[in-house]
């Protein structure tokens, strides 16, 4: 059996497999490359298991003799695999398809950053609703969020104590993200490759995050077609630096709901790099406030989705606009709604679209709504629909479990 583990570029992948690995094939050391192109069955059967076969990448072929082994059952394995993204992964014949555990690491969450990395995913401890939030005493405000989310999720970013540079580092990111690793996806992106639409692109994207804007928003600007978009948006998607939420509708009356996708930054210290901004122009506009605090807080709901295992998320907005979820978590048959407002203040009426998403959506599967905001307290909105801070996601006391390997 294998694992494959993905996610943007320098979360941490590596770092992680090496942790519960007993040896290593780094495919990026020429010689440990070399060894692999002359003999690939002896570099995966030459040491102890779990192995890590890192940069996969470098050397694609390496995954057809894992293929191999874990089809014949030789007694190999178990293997973790780490690399950067490539088209191979949105392709039906990559030989990890139904053979690799797929395991996406996203930037780090505010409970790792802030609070108890080891603390019980958010939607394992839904039941108890005492232990879903426990909000510190002094919950941040408005522009510390923003500080927050603009400092990035990426570790070896987040460290960095200089506001200054962790934006001279996160431009850097971008400026790669543009120049190199675009380049390592086949056409149409790469016979189009264009630095100068793709940087547009990403940037109007990440002025769009948290929305449901058509593509010909995000294109138009920088005179992109609509094939070139496309392409573009897969490999970012690969890349792991966007991440769009479906659209809900299971009802019936599901031509109501829109079917376009709500589209976000995974980290968005990386959305303010790729647009331009600092918190000073996020916090002076009222439109990108709204925008980049949903973005950071859906980032959260992420990771808590991806630690439960068993939580698929979603948006939910009417055709016309009247009613719309941020996110909408189902957790097996139940669902989840959630709101993110930047406000430090939320009233009843704020949880207008909770309480509509509860009577005539979710009905006898809603299990909860959250209104998620700016400001200290928690407290109850309506029926099964409460106020948290966000801060309520990582505060301290959340009770803890042991971590399971899968391997």
């Amino acid at each position: 059996m294998g694992v494959l583990l993905t996610g943007p570029r320098g979360v941490g992948k590596t770092r992680t497999g090496a942790e519960v690995a007993r040896s290593q094939l780094h495919l990026s050391d020429p010689g440990d490359r070399a060894a692999a192109s002359a003999d690939p069955i002896a570099a995966i059967t030459t040491g102890r298991y779990p192995l890590l076969i890192d940069e996969w990448q470098l050397f694609p072929e390496i995954l057809w003799t894992v293929k191999r082994a874990i089809d014949e059952k030789t007694g190999t394995g178990p293997f973790v695999i780490t690399g950067s993204a490539r088209n191979d992964l949105l392709a039906d014949t990559w030989p990890g398809t139904g053979r690799l555990v797929h395991l996406r690491m996203w930037g780090l969450a505010g409970r790792e950053r802030f609070g108890s990395a080891e603390a019980m995913p958010l939607f394992n401890r839904w039941d108890d609703e005492q232990a879903r939030f426990s909000v510190p005493e002094s919950p941040p405000g408005l522009r510390d969020y923003l500080e927050m989310a603009l400092a990035s999720g990426l570790p070896d970013v987040t460290v960095i104590g200089s506001e200054q540079e962790r934006a001279r580092r996160l431009r850097a990111y971008v400026d790669a993200v543009v120049s190199r690793d675009l380049a390592t996806f086949d056409p149409p992106v790469g016979r189009r490759r264009d630095p100068r639409k793709f940087r547009s692109y990403l940037r109007f994207y990440a002025l769009n995050t948290a929305g449901v804007a058509p593509q010909s928003t995000i294109a138009k600007p920088g005179g992109i077609d609509h094939r070139t978009a496309d392409g573009y948006l897969n490999a970012l998607e690969a890349m792991g630096i966007v991440d769009e939420l479906p659209p809900w509708a299971e009802k019936p009356r599901k031509r109501l709901i829109t079917e376009r996708v709500k589209r976000h930054f995974t980290d968005t210290g990386l959305a303010a790099a790729a647009a331009g901004l600092g918190a000073d122009d996020v916090l002076r506009d009222e439109d990108l406030r709204g925008r980049f605090i949903d973005t950071f807080v859906t980032a959260q709901l992420r990771v808590e989705a991806e630690a439960s295992g068993n939580v698929t998320l979603y948006h939910l907005r009417t055709a016309n606009g009247d009613h719309e979820v941020d996110v909408v978590a189902q957790r097996g048959l139940g669902l989840i709604g959630f709101e993110i407002k930047a406000s430090s203040a939320p009233s009843r009426a704020d949880a207008r679209h909770l309480v509509w998403f509860r009577d005539e959506v979710a009905e006898d599967r809603f299990e909860g709504g959250v209104l998620f905001h700016t400001g200290r307290h928690r407290f109850q909105l309506d029926r099964g629909i409460e106020a948290v801070p966000i801060a309520g996601l990582w505060g301290p006391g959340l009770p803890e479990i042991k971590q399971q390997s899968l391997l």
